[in-house]
């Protein structure tokens, strides 16, 4: 796969009839401008993608803002301590199991809640 860096104002041709040049950046997006002959489909590729694979040489990611940076580290963060809950409630029930035995069915209901919680289980 080629990779070109281009600034606003370059282009680049494919063939002989293909060619896509950088108008300009615009905060997190550029546009361009693609002229091809009216016979070659020049399709956004989420909408490539609905009825095609995405092609294997692609790269996946793509830069994120600052605002989805953050929002995947809270998500993170959040999920962690999720986590660490499921975890702690579980040892809870563990060591409530073994001291209680008469309470098993009311332990078994709490452990399928808090796998609920921790999204092992759909609802």
């Amino acid at each position: 796969m080629l990779t070109l860096r281009l600034k606003p104002g370059e282009y680049l041709v494919i063939g002989e009839d293909i060619t896509i040049q950088v108008f300009e950046k615009k905060r997190n997006y550029l546009e361009v401008a693609v002229e091809a002959p009216k016979d070659v489909p020049v399709l956004r590729g989420e909408v490539y993608e609905q009825n095609n694979p995405r092609p294997p040489f692609l790269r996946e990611n793509r830069s994120q803002t600052l605002c989805e940076r953050n929002a995947n580290i809270r998500r993170r963060e959040t999920l962690a301590r999720r986590e660490d809950a499921a975890r702690q409630l579980k040892a809870f029930l563990d060591k409530l199991e073994n001291d209680n035995p008469k309470l098993v069915d009311e332990i078994i209901t709490m452990r399928e809640q808090v796998s609920r919680l921790n999204g092992e289980l759909k609802t």
